[in-house]
């Protein structure tokens, strides 16, 4: 077939596949590896677990792949861990220690649907606060979704 780099193709289908397993929750293939691997939380923070098939230490493998290329937009916040470094420019920088169970719905009002400005500043340094609050939320509660950065880039949020 002329492939120059087979482990890296192989990695390239993997990585296919666990994208599969974030944006196609209704199918039976999530639905199998979700009740088996990672009952009680995304795909994206579950761990390999005791006795992992050969496919499923594959999959969380090609996960490196996907957080390198992908980033969150941001909807309602709720899945998306604030700590991470898959929703700004940067990995966020706190003022003094890092807010382990953060999630970036916690930085949004939820009434008035905006961030709290208060919040963000006394927990982030300047450079992350402007980051975050340069972020437009959507009118619509949306769910957060993973996204590629090229696509992501060129798109508004």
């Amino acid at each position: 077939m002329g492939f120059r780099d087979i482990q890296a193709f192989n990695l390239a289908m993997l990585a296919k596949q666990a994208w599969r397993l974030i944006h196609h929750t209704h199918s039976l293939f999530y639905h199998v590896y979700k009740a088996r691997y990672f009952p009680n939380c995304s795909f994206m923070e579950a761990e390999i677990g005791h006795n992992p098939s050969f496919v499923w230490r594959s999959l969380v493998a090609a996960r490196e792949v996907i957080m390198e290329g992908s980033r969150w937009r941001v909807g309602n916040g709720r899945q998306i861990r604030a700590e991470s470094r898959n929703w700004l420019s940067h990995k966020p920088v706190f003022r003094r220690e890092e807010w382990p169970n953060l999630r970036v719905g916690d930085l949004i009002d939820d009434r008035a649907w905006e961030w709290k400005r208060t919040m963000i500043a006394e927990i982030f340094a300047p450079r992350t606060c402007e980051e975050i609050l340069a972020i437009l939320l959507s009118r619509e509660c949306t769910q957060d979704t993973l996204i590629w950065k090229e696509i992501g880039s060129t798109n508004s949020q």
